[in-house]
């Protein structure tokens, strides 16, 4: 929900937990081969795990006299004090013709200063007490956060207030982060993950659209300290924030805090710019981006649904059976039966507001390229032709279930989740839903979903790669087209 958001509210942090279940599981796939053709047993198949009970606690909504809404947990366990803010603006309204403003304005607005502050002073209050205040921006909001000792809380909560009510974007700073953003700009192809990360977004979305588009080195240079202003007074209301506290606090106490933190700050009716629809496309289109290494990186999709959609639920247990761990069908035919990728994936991106969009990602070995797209292709048909078994049921929504307790571990990140429910209007008992509705999950409802929405002969394939090492041409495939980066850049 990440832009360390940005993957929507389901986002999880994967890293931890994958890397534990390849101790506990991920060599069992590789002892037992058995013969050729002779089914094996997996010490994963046999396993069970207890259900984990999940029923968070739930921050109480206050609503302030200028707009403001707050979500507020109490925790005192430690005297410490976590905020986070979601702000109604985000790069989906950047002009076509200076994109990178809104990012611009989420990294000015902390390292600019205040109208009454300079950075540097704002630097040394926060590092005297070891605070952190930072601002930033996701395609789709505006971020600020907080965490401070308790005691600090005086000190701390001032300057958040300041920075988002008085940003001064001083133009010495300014420089600094177009600079900064130019250099990353010269680097963005670096290497194959970073160019399929943007440019498979775009095939699938369109190339001008908001939730795709990217900045460029003359965007970057059009915009102006008043353009960023321009942006601030536009979006930033207090009617507008939606602000998660977590901690060693009281709601009385916190309340009276925030009011008189900010102070004056009046609310105002915001026009937001239309974002245009979402083209629901689906096409058989094979893209090539020529690079002289000795992988292969492959993505295959094609367009999906949001999360308020009921068949969200289901398609998150199809994709999880196909690409979504150790006891995939993805991991066990390309990785360990063929031998074919070092790494094997499949998901749903986003989907908060506008459709995300169903994908598979792999890497192989140059040599194998097309065999491990056609694998790909034959696995997802396979998953429209007949029901999946019940261990890979059983598997695929215990893994979603126990895996996604352990994402509201800690009153903050349940506060922060919470606030994202509500900037997107979804209902704020959407977590118990997910796992309820994730838990009656059939056989039948994986088989339906899957083929309503995995559509392999209608699919977008971007390769990345040296074709004179492929094992066969792309062409066996389709209608090839080989994408200029100086035009995808």
């Amino acid at each position: 929900m990440t832009d360390e958001h940005e993957e929507g509210v389901m986002t999880r942090n994967w890293l931890p937990r994958l890397v534990a279940a390849l101790l506990i599981l991920g060599l069992g796939g590789f002892i037992s081969r058995g013969q050729p053709g002779q089914k094996r047993s997996r010490p994963i198949d046999r396993l069970h795990f207890p259900e984990l009970h999940f029923s968070p606690p739930q921050p109480e909504r206050v609503t302030l006299a200028n707009g403001m809404t707050l979500f507020i947990l109490e925790d005192h366990e430690i005297p410490n004090v976590d905020m986070f803010a979601a702000i109604r603006s985000g790069s989906v309204y950047d002009p076509p013709d200076k994109i990178g403003l809104a990012e611009l304005v989420g990294t000015v607005m902390r390292t600019g200063g205040t109208s009454s502050r300079t950075p540097e002073q704002i630097n040394e209050e926060l590092e005297f007490i070891a605070a952190s205040v930072e601002t930033g921006m996701t395609r789709e909001y505006g971020t600020a956060s907080l965490t401070a000792l308790t005691k600090d809380l005086d000190t701390a909560l001032p300057i958040l207030a300041d920075i988002l009510m008085h940003p001064a974007f001083r133009q010495e700073q300014l420089d600094v982060a177009k600079n900064q953003m130019l250099d990353a700009i010269k680097r963005r192809n670096d290497t194959p993950q970073q160019i399929a990360d943007r440019i498979f977004p775009q095939l699938i979305y369109g190339k001008e659209h908001p939730l795709a588009r990217v900045p460029q080195e003359e965007t970057i240079r059009r915009i102006t300290r008043e353009d960023l202003i321009d942006f601030h007074a536009r979006f930033y209301h207090p009617n507008n924030v939606i602000l998660g506290i977590s901690g060693d606090v009281t709601k009385e106490e916190i309340v009276d805090k925030v009011e008189r933190a900010f102070a004056g700050w009046k609310p105002q009716e915001t026009t937001f710019p239309p974002i245009p629809p979402v083209e629901r496309r689906y096409r058989r289109a094979i893209y090539f981006i020529p690079r002289d290494i000795n992988q292969t990186t492959i993505r295959i999709g094609h367009i999906g649904l949001t999360q308020r959609d009921p068949d969200f639920f289901p398609v998150t247990v199809a994709a999880q059976i196909l690409g979504g761990g150790f006891s995939s069908r993805m991991f066990n035919e390309l990785r360990s039966k063929e031998g074919l990728a070092y790494a094997a994936f499949a998901g749903h991106t986003g989907g908060l507001r506008e459709p995300g969009y169903f994908f598979t990602f792999s890497e192989t070995r140059a040599d194998a390229t097309v065999r491990a797209i056609q694998t790909i292709l034959r696995l997802l048909d396979e998953m429209r032709q007949k029901p999946v078994s019940d261990a890979e049921l059983r598997i695929a929504k215990e893994g979603i279930l126990n895996s996604f307790v352990f994402d509201f571990d800690s009153p903050e990140k349940i506060v922060n989740r919470t606030v994202l429910l509500e900037y997107f209007g979804l209902p704020l008992d959407f977590l118990q839903r997910y796992r309820d509705n994730v838990a009656k999950v059939t056989k039948q409802d994986v088989l339906r979903v899957a083929q309503k929405y995995f559509r392999p002969d209608q699919a977008i394939i971007l390769v990345i790669g040296k074709k004179e090492a492929f094992d066969q041409p792309l062409s066996t495939l389709g209608e090839v087209t080989t994408l200029d980066m100086k035009e995808w850049k």
